[in-house]
């Protein structure tokens, strides 16, 4: 036997070489029981709620100064607060 080809590694595509099985498709892969796609989606939810929350505590409840403070306009942020059930009134002075 040459000591040459004794030294070389063997070829990727031998079958005696091991393969690692196939990982799934992205669209399958999920963490606990919600995919990646609803982790963010209830990430973003979470974080537009907080940036409602913080921009009418500092408008006071005022809602057309807190749409100013998030640079989104009025009817926007109005859908949004009725989806999160933010209430203005939490945030006005008594």
């Amino acid at each position: 036997m040459d000591a040459t080809l004794a030294l070389r590694p063997p070829a990727a595509d031998s079958a005696a070489a091991p393969r690692a099985p196939a990982a799934p498709a992205p669209a399958q892969q999920v963490v606990g029981a919600q995919s990646l796609r609803e982790l963010v989606e209830q990430a973003v939810a979470e974080a537009e709620a907080q940036a409602i929350r913080r921009a009418l505590s500092l408008a006071k409840g005022n809602k057309s100064r807190a749409a100013r403070i998030l640079k989104t306009n009025y009817t926007t942020l109005h859908s949004k607060m009725k989806r999160f059930e933010i209430s203005a009134r939490e945030f006005r002075l008594s």
